[in-house]
């Protein structure tokens, strides 16, 4: 047997390679879909994530990292600050400094920025325009004077105690921004504490 021959595939090997090449392709794609679908679970729907590994646990109420294919997952669960859930790369960094507006410094940011700040960890400060008991929610108005350009209406669902605020009293805002409405101007908290 010559060098030449003994280099050359036969067709029973040919089969293997184009067998074990398939599957491996298959099983990219599985885990490619996979790893999606978790990263959407959590980016959108707050659930999850299902396929990271949980690597550190925090001492601050129960904040937990997990680390899956190439991303990161950071659920906090402050006793009193963040209760929400980030997703960002493996770089992403522990951060539970909010970013500090006045109700009218936020009305003027997120017009003349475009920004809505969803996913956002805000500490807002105003004056309290209506509470709701029932659905342990404080709305704060701001009224702007170039014919509502600035308007804004903050809803901020609650954890703190409801019953020690009232009317027209100055309060401070501490949570995660849910959404934001363009059309009626309309920011959402969740998981809000007030001080």
């Amino acid at each position: 047997m010559n060098k030449e021959e003994s280099k050359t595939i036969t067709i029973d090997q040919e089969k293997k390679i184009k067998r074990l090449s398939t599957i491996i392709m298959i099983i990219i794609i599985i885990i490619t879909l996979l790893v999606t679908a978790d990263i959407i679970l959590v980016a959108k729907f707050n659930k999850g994530p299902f396929l990271a590994i949980p690597l550190k646990t925090y001492n601050d109420g129960g904040t937990k990292e997990y680390y899956g294919l190439g991303y990161k997952v950071i659920k906090y669960n402050q006793k009193i600050g963040r209760k929400d859930m980030v997703i960002g790369s493996w770089f992403l960094k522990y951060n539970t400094t909010p970013k500090d507006f006045t109700l009218s410094s936020l009305a003027y940011s997120i017009i003349n920025d475009n920004t809505d700040y969803k996913g956002s960890f805000l500490r807002i400060t105003g004056t309290i325009s209506k509470i709701d008991k029932k659905n342990k929610t404080l709305t704060l108005i701001f009224k702007d004077e170039e014919k509502g350009k600035y308007d804004l209406t903050i809803k901020a669902h609650l954890l703190s105690d409801i019953n020690k605020f009232n009317l027209n009293a100055p309060v401070s805002l501490l949570g995660t921004v849910s959404s934001y409405e363009k059309k009626d101007k309309t920011l959402t908290l969740e998981n809000t504490f007030a001080e």
